[in-house]
């Protein structure tokens, strides 16, 4: 081969190696949507003093109002029963319906309402934009939501009746596959953990049974 050849071939090599990179770059890049939703959860983090002020406080108590009125939808409950009743899916809500996710995201005041509704969407693999993958199949990425099943409830991905659970969104994947997530009335605030991922990107710890991204 002719070194002209040579090179001509190479740079076609290059240029199509790139193009596949920025086409798995741009495949695995979160939704504009999903990452307004985390930058709420952040804000909304900051607010609680990144988990120092607890639920009750009358510097956050405005804040659980709206919860409940514009995430979940319950307008008649007093103060003191919005602090007494479980509102980390109110809180879910309010993050997701502030990020964008418009109707296609069963805003409720129990996550099993939406979580069942995302899968759904996934299983008949409707027009949504909101859809719930098994851990198994999907890269984490900034605004999914990560569920598992709380107290003895142990839901799996084909659990059709409601159930005890909680969701934290992600608003962070470091290079070390180390997902930051944040949850409301996780230790009576709004809280931050991590996760570890496998190297793939993907949720490996078992408790974890769906995986909700934001984006079509």
């Amino acid at each position: 081969m002719e070194r002209r050849q040579k090179i001509a071939l190479f740079t076609t090599l290059a240029l199509v190696g790139g193009v596949l990179a920025y086409i798995g770059h741009k495949a695995t890049r979160p939704s504009r949507k999903g990452r307004k939703s985390a930058q709420i959860a952040i804000g909304e983090w900051g607010a609680w003093g990144k988990g120092s002020v607890k639920e009750g406080d009358s510097r956050t108590m405005g804040r659980l109002r709206k919860y409940w009125r514009e995430g979940a939808g319950v307008n008649n409950w007093s103060d003191s029963k919005m602090v007494s009743e479980p509102w980390s899916a109110a809180f879910i809500s309010y993050v997701m319906k502030k990020g964008g996710a418009g109707d296609d995201f069963k805003y409720n005041a129990s996550h099993s309402v939406y979580i069942r509704d995302a899968i759904n969407n996934r299983k008949q693999n409707l027009n949504k934009r909101i859809k719930g993958y098994r851990p198994s199949e999907v890269k984490v990425e900034v605004g999914d939501l990560i569920c598992a099943g709380r107290s003895n409830s142990r839901p799996t991905y084909d659990t059709t009746g409601r159930y005890s659970s909680h969701c934290d969104i992600v608003v962070e994947v470091d290079e070390r596959n180390v997902a930051r997530m944040i949850g409301g009335n996780v230790s009576n605030s709004v809280s931050s953990k991590t996760l570890a991922l496998d190297n793939q990107g993907r949720v490996d710890e078992s408790k974890y049974f769906v995986v909700i991204k934001n984006k079509k």
